[in-house]
Parts: structure tokens; sequence; C-alpha cells
């Protein structure tokens, strides 16, 4: 019978036990005597040139990067710091309006993304930003589904 009050303070303890190394497991999940690596994964220059990056479409008549593209920018710009990367960005219009006034639409949105890019943490002197107007449209300009993706800004890692 003297051995019957041990019997819940070893379960306690042993309860004790389990749980403190649960604990130091989810504290660190990594391997005891490993060091986790936070260091970011090179890509090669082929391997980023040859990356799909999703155009950025505008809004009519506008230069101002839509929300739903901020997500894709900040991971090109991390992509670009983490690989010393450079990228071409090509600016776009659709056909309404005059010749010279899209050209310079199609100047401002491609700066603009160069500009969040940088503001991001991507180095200016590796992003190079030119635009091109209404030539080389992507799809009609006869529809309104064309025409938005005429209004964008093409991104491209160069080797």
């Amino acid at each position: 019978m003297k051995t019957n009050y041990l019997k819940p303070i070893t379960t306690a303890l042993a309860v004790l036990f389990c749980l403190l190394n649960f604990a130091a497991m989810a504290g660190n999940p990594d391997k005891p005597g490993t060091k986790k690596d936070d260091s970011p994964k090179k890509l090669s220059p082929k391997a980023l040139a040859n990356m799909k990056i999703k155009n950025i479409e505008f809004g009519f008549n506008k230069s101002t990067i839509p929300d739903n593209a901020h997500n894709n920018l900040k991971n090109v710009a991390k992509l670009m710091k983490d690989n010393n990367a450079s990228l071409k960005l090509g600016g776009y219009a659709d056909n309404r309006g005059a010749y010279v006034y899209n050209w310079m639409l199609s100047k401002a949105r491609a700066e603009a993304v160069k500009t969040y890019l940088v503001q991001n943490g991507a180095d200016s002197a590796r992003i190079a930003a030119t635009e091109y107007g209404y030539t080389h449209p992507v799809a009609s300009n006869k529809t309104i589904a064309g025409r938005q993706k005429n209004r964008r800004v093409e991104v491209h890692f160069t080797n």
C-alpha cells in the first residue's frame, strides 16, 4: 500500500515530461543539431528568364497599380533581390485615344510598376522600363475584354 501514493505522482511527471517534449518540438521543428537555413534559394538566370509572370492589367486611362497586382509584384521584387536579377518592363495601351497620349500612358504604367518594385526593395538600376503605346496588342481592340488585356505591363526577367 505504501507505493499507491507514488502512482499519481509518477503519472503526472510522465504527462509533464511528454508535454514539455512536445512543446520543445513545436518550438523547434528541425532535427536536433541542425541549423535552419533561412537564406533564399537562388534560381539560375535561365530559370528566371523562363519564368512566366502574369501581366499587370490597368483600367482605362489609368496608370495606378491595381490592388490585385500587389502580391505578384512583391514576389517579383523578392525574386529580384534574392537572385540579384534584372528585369524588363514593357508598358502598353489599348487603341482608344491619340497615339502620343497612349504612348505616354504606356510609359507611365511601366514607370509605376518600376516604382512599386523599387519601393519593395528591388534595385532600380536593374529594371528597364520601356513604353510601346498601342503597338503589339495581345488581343483584339474590338472588344472590351480585348482592350482590357492590351492595357498592360509585361514583366520579364533578363539573363
